[in-house]
């Protein structure tokens, strides 16, 4: 039989159908809404953009993997670590990778569970490092990061400590304007590798492990528990699935955790 639409009918309809697009209209962007997730613009083979705008990197083919483990749509935003921090700091961005967690940055966000492991060392010239400008060592570090830290607190009275870029500390290094330059480890051995690391090599041992946090894991807008949690389950995810193995054989020849 055919169904005869009465006038209270078609206002029940509308009713259902305008509160259905409201629902949508409400929730599917909040859902749909990418998230902004910060790489270091110049720290090889971390992250990395060249004079081309092409980005390539440890920590980016990881976050393009966590983020189809979310299920998540991704904007990768690109600038050094300081900027980094500064962004997370005004809730410019969701995620910020390979941070260690410190006191100062638990204040402005929260940190995902660890997803590798890495030493600081220094790396120079064989033999002697020279004195410098008035005797004074000259130590290069990444700006922001915790091995200026290190720095400013151990050996603030006896170099000059330089903040930038790693990949601009390197050609300082490399130029001889920096005598030093206190790297993570595994930054450090990439460079070494390299054509024009061959001259330098690793200055004593390691620092201690207390020296600085040696875990490194993703930041996370401050609050965001959910958050949190979901890029903790995609870390897991892209461990088990195999994927951070085939990421980590690509750029080290060692299992970094």
């Amino acid at each position: 039989m055919e169904r005869v639409w009465r006038a209270p009918d078609l206002l029940r309809l509308a009713g259902v159908l305008a509160l259905s697009l409201l629902f949508l209209c409400v929730w599917v962007p909040a859902r749909a809404a990418p998230l902004r997730v910060g790489l270091d613009s110049n720290y090889p083979p971390f992250s990395r953009v060249d004079r081309r705008g092409h980005a390539a990197g440890f920590d980016l083919e990881v976050a393009e993997e966590l983020c189809q483990a979310m299920g998540r749509q991704c904007e990768f935003v690109f600038l050094p670590l300081d900027g980094l921090l500064e962004s997370m700091r005004n809730g410019g961005l969701d995620l910020l990778m390979g941070v260690s967690e410190t006191d100062e940055r638990r204040e402005f966000m929260d940190f995902s569970k660890p997803y590798f492991r890495a030493r600081s060392g220094y790396i120079g010239r064989p033999g002697d490092v020279g004195t410098g400008k008035d005797g004074v060592v000259r130590i290069g570090a990444r700006g922001g990061s915790v091995q200026v830290s290190h720095l400013r607190n151990r050996r603030a009275e006896r170099a000059e400590v330089v903040q930038a870029e790693f990949g601009r500390l390197l050609d300082m290094l490399c130029a001889g304007e920096l005598d030093l330059v206190l790297a993570n480890d595994l930054a450090g051995y990439s460079f070494l590798l390299s054509e024009r690391g061959r001259d330098f090599e690793v200055l004593g041992d390691p620092l201690p492990l207390d020296s600085f946090p040696s875990l490194v894991s993703i930041g996370v807008r401050k609050g965001e528990e959910d958050l949190r949690e979901e890029v903790n389950r995609a870390i897991r995810t892209i461990r088990f699935s195999g994927a951070f193995g085939r990421i980590n054989r690509n750029y080290f020849p060692y299992t970094l955790y």
